[in-house]
């Protein structure tokens, strides 16, 4: 659900149009869910979803990049996005970036590990971008 909701903020950004796109990205059961466990959230849960979708989206760009400024620059929208996203949920539940960046990383480098692929993932591009994303919040 996590990743439906990024997506579809990823396709539409934040402007005219963007709840409509929101709300056709989620099926009745996403909704159900959300407003389901929404009520009862705990930071954990979230800060871990936060970590998976993280980890899964910097797997898939630290495979198709080309280069170090490259990813860096994805790594950065991606942080901003997900973190702005995140910041929607219920109750207001802030992550907090500094603590996770190890799991993001290990997370990313197990993806990429179980899919085989040759790409990894830099710590020092990944640890700069979340430390300063944390520090300008």
């Amino acid at each position: 659900m996590i990743l439906k909701l990024y997506d579809a903020v990823e396709q539409h950004g934040s402007g005219a149009g963007y709840v409509e796109a929101l709300t056709k990205s989620l099926t009745r059961q996403d909704m159900e869910l959300l407003s389901e466990q929404g009520q009862k959230a705990r930071v954990t849960c979230w800060s871990k979803g936060f970590v998976l979708v993280l980890a899964r989206k910097v797997a898939d760009l630290s495979r198709t990049v080309e280069n170090d400024d490259e990813l860096r620059i994805g790594i950065e929208r991606l942080v901003v996005s997900v973190d702005g996203l995140f910041t929607k949920l219920p109750k207001g539940l802030s992550i907090d970036l500094s603590d996770l960046i190890m799991d993001v990383f290990n997370r990313a480098t197990e993806i990429l590990s179980q899919e085989g692929g040759k790409a990894g993932v830099p710590a020092t591009i990944l640890g700069k971008v979340i430390f300063d994303a944390a520090r300008t919040r």
